[in-house]
């Protein structure tokens, strides 16, 4: 019954946890703060096995990384210096209906993802695109050269 009383307290400290980093933060979380978030398994692993009888050093390692996360985004929040350093910046992968090829190799796009982003909003044609953006979040923003004919797609 123990070991069901250390998930239970892990379970609701994280979720505490995660309701002061806010849901603007959870939904648009930085590659590098969801990969430390996913170490907190790693964490808690020892103290809800009973490996280590104490849930302190979990609980602290865990808030460690909690604070961590919360700091880097309001100093994000707040310096734009600091947010160019840690937030990836957006490239530009389609100009004037051009593929550009050498922004599509460093981002290992392949055209065909950026056809199916096309497709998904009512393009045809590259030539339809004005601009194809990959965003910081990682999704692909189409802005067409014509707006007639366009899907909104959430």
């Amino acid at each position: 019954m123990e070991t069901v009383f250390r998930v239970v307290f892990v379970y609701f400290f994280v979720w505490a946890c995660l309701r002061v980093l806010g849901k603007r933060t959870l939904s648009e979380m930085s590659p590098f703060e969801f990969t430390t978030i996913m170490m907190f398994p790693q964490l808690f692993s020892r103290a809800l096995t009973r490996q280590d009888y104490s849930l302190t050093n979990g609980v602290i390692g865990a808030a460690t990384l909690f604070t961590l996360v919360f700091a880097t985004a309001v100093l994000s929040y707040r310096s734009r210096r600091v947010a160019r350093v840690l937030a990836a910046r957006p490239t530009v992968l389609v100009q004037d209906g051009a593929l550009v090829t050498a922004h599509l190799d460093q981002e290992r796009i392949r055209p065909e993802e950026i056809f199916s982003t096309m497709r998904k909003v009512g393009l045809e044609r590259l030539a339809q695109v004005k601009w194809a953006i990959l965003e910081a979040d990682g999704k692909i923003s189409l802005v067409p050269a014509d707006s007639a004919g366009l899907r909104r797609v959430d």
